[in-house]
């Protein structure tokens, strides 16, 4: 019996010390698992700050975009109404131009004619000159 003892002695040894490696595994396990999901945690933790922060910055860039687009639009329209008003401008000023033209035209048609007037008329007065010399020459002659 004592054989059995000490065998029993040595298996309740042994069991103790697999009851303790086991209860150090089991301890171990839990702490890497506690780990891992820790682990899990701060990686879930950082990607959901990381979305929030890429959230925040699609939607800071989506308003720039937009502002840069609404300002462009406004720059495209100030720079029609500008070009309307210019075009405005420069078609009364043509207008204005054509009709100062026709005026001037006008004008230095009128003086033509009256040069042409007065010419025809120095050249009546002259021809009548002539024709009463000529009449004092006949009468001088005879």
């Amino acid at each position: 019996m004592h054989l059995k003892s000490a065998e029993h002695l040595q298996c309740e040894a042994e069991v103790r010390e697999l009851k303790r490696t086991i209860q150090a595994l089991r301890n171990q396990l839990e702490s890497s698992q506690r780990d891992k999901d820790d682990a899990v945690q701060s990686v879930t933790s950082a990607a959901t700050q990381e979305i929030s922060q890429l959230k925040v910055t699609i939607t800071a860039l989506r308003d720039a975009l937009e502002n840069a687009f609404m300002e462009r639009e406004n720059q495209i329209r100030q720079t029609l109404a500008g070009s309307a008003a210019e075009i405005t401008l420069l078609k009364q000023t043509v207008a204005n131009l054509r009709d100062r033209l026709e005026l001037a035209k006008i004008e230095q048609e009128t003086v033509a004619q009256q040069i042409q007037q007065a010419a025809h008329m120095e050249i009546a007065q002259l021809q009548a000159i002539i024709q009463a010399i000529r009449e004092q020459l006949e009468n001088l002659h005879d």
